[in-house]
């Protein structure tokens, strides 16, 4: 628990789209609060955005490798950095997949 707590926070500190994508899940749970939704249609939401913050510091462990390994501009890195940036674009993809679904969804 105390190395995953120093990883947030890390990460909250360095990677600017960490702090917006968690800043996006606390406005999404204050708006869950007040959506007369089912639970889990309200579950089924936050746990795919979750998978957004996920990704992205999965994302921002690959980025820190690949900066230790060539500090300078490689290709292999800029792969593994572009192929990191779209799993990241597919975790938003699949919350707002999700959201629509679920707005679509009869009560």
């Amino acid at each position: 628990m105390k190395y995953s707590l120093s990883g947030l926070k890390l990460a909250f500190k360095k990677e600017e789209s960490i702090r917006l994508e968690l800043i996006a899940l606390i406005i999404l749970l204050i708006v869950m609060a007040f959506v007369p939704w089912p639970v889990w249609k309200k579950a089924a939401l936050v746990a795919v955005f979750l998978l957004v913050p996920l990704t992205e510091l999965v994302n921002s462990a690959i980025e820190d490798i690949c900066d230790l390994v060539s500090p300078g501009i490689h290709p292999s890195v800029k792969a593994a950095k572009d192929k990191g940036s779209a799993a990241v674009l597919v975790a938003i993809v699949m919350g707002v997949v999700c959201l629509v679904a679920l707005i679509a969804w009869p009560a």
